[in-house]
């Protein structure tokens, strides 16, 4: 594939709330999905792109997601044949990684991008786009 493809995608994220979102990237005509056996991932949240520090960092997940699990892009196929693939990867962020991250108690325009990255290390695919970060009243005893 040529180049780094990149994909908009406007994410809303809870303050002390848990975020899980799935996508699937799918090429050509007819649209089929992309294998991403041996892909990594990185995501990162930061109030501006040309903040210093990130709100929120989401690494490469390498074991299985788990409900109320460790933060992370985890790469998956769910389809019920190998040979068919049904490539996704899923975004959650634990609550206890979103908690706090509206200090000043007010939301937070921000952004966000993700890459994926092939087996060879390069980053193929760049999802990005606003990433509003919604303050919470409920806090943590």
């Amino acid at each position: 594939m040529p180049g780094c493809i990149r994909v908009e995608a406007p994410i809303t994220i809870v303050e002390g709330g848990t975020f899980d979102q799935i996508f699937q990237w799918k090429s050509g005509s007819p649209a089929e999905v992309v294998d991403l056996t041996g892909y990594s991932a990185k995501m990162q949240v930061r109030s501006l792109v040309k903040s210093a520090t990130a709100l929120i960092d989401v690494p490469n997940a390498t074991v299985s997601w788990e409900a109320d699990g460790d933060t992370g892009v985890y790469i998956f196929d769910d389809s019920e044949s190998p040979a068919t693939g049904n490539w996704k990867w899923r975004v959650y962020i634990n609550e206890t990684d979103t908690e706090g991250i509206c200090a000043s108690h007010a939301d937070i325009s921000g952004v966000y991008d993700l890459f994926l990255y092939n087996a060879d290390g390069e980053a193929v695919l760049q999802q990005y786009g606003a990433a509003y970060l919604m303050a919470a009243c409920t806090r943590s005893a």
